[in-house]
């Protein structure tokens, strides 16, 4: 890693907030490592050890029900942290985590980090801040599913998608840069791929988004903001 650990420590969204003093003390602690696409990080039964945080690449955490089947929980990105209930439970890992794309991430013991946690406060909120975030994502998908349908449900997530990945283009696309397939789509929205692939047809028919391999291309922002019953500002 050619970067100096301090400024790599910058980009991940817990650390952000940290002064210099802090990062200096946390920067020795940092460990590089690169996954190529599709590769596993880490498998439910694994001992939580380490806090692990995306510098690039996109990495997607899923559980697997007794038939082997995946439900997708989140993709995550650069800046984003995962892992990180081995500060608070020495239990195993009760999710599956593997590289949706190439990625680079660094990790950090997690009995080193709570050595320095117990001496600084801010870094205790900052990741109680995620964890609460992190908590509260399964409840609202949970909520999504009882009271919208898979259309809207698909849409609002497309939008996010727009908002937290896009590239914005000079006609008002968003182009999301992502290897994510269809049976991911339909694990994140509680759906199935038949019917996520039938709906995202639909949304291209419409003119609303278009796709092709490791791409999604959202043409009408404000169409699929009425499509997941969504008010526009938010």
């Amino acid at each position: 890693m050619g970067r100096e650990k301090i400024d790599v420590l910058k980009e991940v969204d817990i650390f952000a907030g940290l002064d210099g003093e802090h990062l200096r003390r946390i920067a020795p602690l940092v460990s590089h490592h690169e996954f190529s696409e599709k590769q596993v990080i880490y498998m439910p039964s694994d001992p939580r050890a380490r806090l692990y945080a995306i510098l690039s690449g996109r990495v997607k955490l899923t559980q697997l029900s007794s038939e082997g089947k995946e439900l997708v929980l989140c993709v995550l990105g650069a800046g984003e942290v995962f892992g990180e209930l081995c500060l608070f439970d020495g239990g195993p890992h009760n999710t599956l985590a593997t590289a949706l794309e190439d990625a680079e991430i660094i990790t950090i013991k997690c009995s080193d980090l709570a050595k320095f946690m117990a001496e600084d406060p801010e870094l205790v909120a900052a990741l109680g801040k995620h964890v609460g975030e992190r908590i509260r994502t399964p409840e609202q998908k949970t909520s999504d599913v009882v009271s919208k349908d898979v259309a809207q449900r698909l849409a609002g997530l497309l939008l996010d998608m727009a908002h937290d990945y896009g590239e914005p283009t000079p006609s008002g696309e968003h182009v999301v840069e992502m290897k994510i397939t269809h049976q991911d789509l339909a694990g994140l929205i509680g759906s199935t791929r038949e019917t996520t692939t039938t709906t995202l047809n639909h949304f291209r028919d419409e003119g609303l988004i278009d796709f092709e391999r490791g791409r999604i291309i959202v043409r009408n922002i404000e169409g699929l903001e009425k499509s997941a019953n969504r008010d526009p500002k938010s």
